[in-house]
């Protein structure tokens, strides 16, 4: 569970005997954890691979994360195969996991994973102190708390996760629970997950990772891991899962008709009602799911496209060709003609009765005025200052937490992140943040607009696509934007992070711990 050399390491973080007991009190807890039933147990193995990526030349070197299931239902891992993205593994709310992680990483990779969205105990979240070198190993394991929803796994180690995230490191884990299969929702080959990526090849099809320290833009498109794609459909309806897994690009994702589209899911799983959006706003680590009807465009073939926006992240050096806010295809959809079987028609089932029923799920909303800071909340200003992106001035720490960082168990609080230069300060702003918070999911209660003219323009070719009706794990702030959002602190102490998820930014000092007591 933890090594030998992180043990030492650990120790010699300073303040000997605290960590000595610290490190004793997290063995004991892992070892108290070993002696339950667990109902998924699973082996997966970080490792570099050769896979056709592109139709044509050499195969392209990944890395990958390839799973066993040692114990537990069959349907709980699903690889995916040609491509550097991880199994798909499903879980079901009330269950609990195990996973026996190996890093067989080439060089001196160190590296963890890190459940995306998941409320886990924070020894088992991926957090860098828990970072293993290549050879060595980490047992994670922990209850799935969560609603149904759209999460994934990816690592985590300070410095790294953004060429460890590009070389294709991530795969999906799916929540389900009994309401979401009260919804009555298209499952099976009706239920897609589609990861949307940016990379760059070179000559002889070989990724190349050239970021500086506003982040990477490919100028390549993938979809599950492969370009220029198109599926082909039935003139039915379908649960389309997006996730925005690039490093830093951002999408704005429309149908090529300007059919609205029908968002039923966020991040933290299925809204209360669905929503039409023209267009939806989607940032690195975001999720998305709408309901389509395909039966719409029967016999044609419709396409999926980003919209062009501005103001979002200049200063990009590695990209010309296709920079972020550019329009282009994503990928299409090539619609049968034939009608489908009885039962099943192109006005099938699922979409009218989502629709007539109205309700999706419950959510129960949170309250402003319970908050323990309801007039006052904790604020941390994003900006670029001294070479380093920061949250209210200050870099990444290993353990170590500021006063104002420092939550308690069981309070609802009110947090807000500023995309702006504190007043008397010296830096910039001048680039957009999708803040990433680690253990529970929240619930963002007002956005408050740039007030420069020139941002606020900006902000208006994006901010009709948000989508802040349900549970978040994380939001996207523009320049100059304010966010305000709710989140209880519940379950589990421990230290937790919270960043920046445009990776580069998260690399380069853009990451702080909080620290529930």
């Amino acid at each position: 569970m933890l090594t030998r050399r992180s043990f030492v390491r650990l120790l010699g973080l300073g303040g000997g005997g605290l960590w000595l007991r610290h490190v004793v009190g997290v063995r004991g807890a892992l070892w108290a954890r070993a002696q339950q039933a667990v109902d998924v147990d699973i082996t997966l193995v970080a490792r570099s691979e050769n896979i056709q990526l592109l139709p044509s030349g050499p195969a392209t070197t990944v890395w990958h994360y390839a799973a066993t299931l040692n114990a537990g239902d069959a349907g709980a891992l699903e690889p995916l195969p040609n491509t550097y993205l991880g199994p798909v593994l499903r879980a079901k709310k009330g269950e609990r996991w195990r996973v026996r992680f190996e890093n067989s990483l080439p060089g001196a990779e160190e590296t963890t994973v890190h459940w995306h969205g998941l409320h886990v105990p924070d020894d088992m979240d991926g957090h860098p102190r828990f970072a293993i070198a290549p050879g060595e190993s980490y047992q994670y394991e922990f209850p799935i708390l969560n609603r149904a929803g759209p999460y994934w796994f990816h690592p985590h180690p300070h410095g790294r996760t953004g060429p460890q995230v590009y070389m294709g490191l991530a795969g999906l884990l799916l929540v389900s629970d009994d309401e979401e299969a009260a919804a009555g929702l298209p499952s099976g080959a009706y239920d897609l997950p589609l990861v949307i990526q940016d990379r760059t090849f070179d000559a002889n099809n070989q990724l190349v990772y050239s970021a500086d320290i506003n982040g990477f833009l490919g100028d390549t498109i993938l979809v599950n891991g492969r370009p220029n794609v198109t599926l082909s459909v039935e003139p039915r309806s379908y649960r389309l899962r997006f996730y925005n897994g690039s490093n830093a690009r951002i999408y704005k994702l429309a149908w090529s008709d300007g059919t609205p589209l029908s968002v039923i899911a966020t991040d933290g799983g299925l809204l209360e009602y669905a929503v039409e959006r023209n267009y939806v706003t989607l940032a690195p680590a975001e999720r998305v799911e709408v309901l389509v009807n395909f039966g719409r465009w029967a016999g044609q073939t419709i396409t999926l496209r980003s919209l062009s926006f501005s103001g979002a992240t200049p200063g990009f050096s590695n990209n010309t060709t296709l920079p972020n806010g550019a329009q282009f295809d994503v990928m299409s959809f090539q619609v049968a003609s034939a009608q489908p079987a009885a039962g099943t028609g192109a006005h099938n089932v699922y979409l009218p009765l989502v629709q007539r029923s109205g309700k999706l799920s419950t959510i129960e909303r949170y309250v402003l005025d319970d908050a323990v800071n309801a007039s006052n909340p904790r604020t941390f200003y994003l900006y670029f200052t001294r070479g380093e992106w920061t949250q209210n001035g200050r870099t990444f720490e290993l353990t170590a937490t500021a006063p104002d960082e420092d939550v308690r168990l069981d309070t609802l609080e009110l947090w807000e992140f500023a995309n702006e230069v504190p007043p008397g300060t010296n830096g910039t702003n001048n680039t957009a943040h999708p803040m990433h918070i680690h253990g529970p999911l929240f619930q963002v209660v007002e956005r408050i607009p740039p007030a420069d003219a020139t941002q606020r323009a900006n902000w208006e070719t994006v901010k009709d696509g948000y989508v802040d009706d349900g549970w978040k794990d994380t939001v996207l702030l523009m320049p100059g934007e304010r966010v305000r959002l709710l989140i209880r602190f519940e379950q589990y102490t421990g230290l937790y992070l919270y960043h920046c998820h445009l990776l580069e930014h998260e690399d380069r000092g853009m990451m702080r711990n909080y620290r529930v007591q």
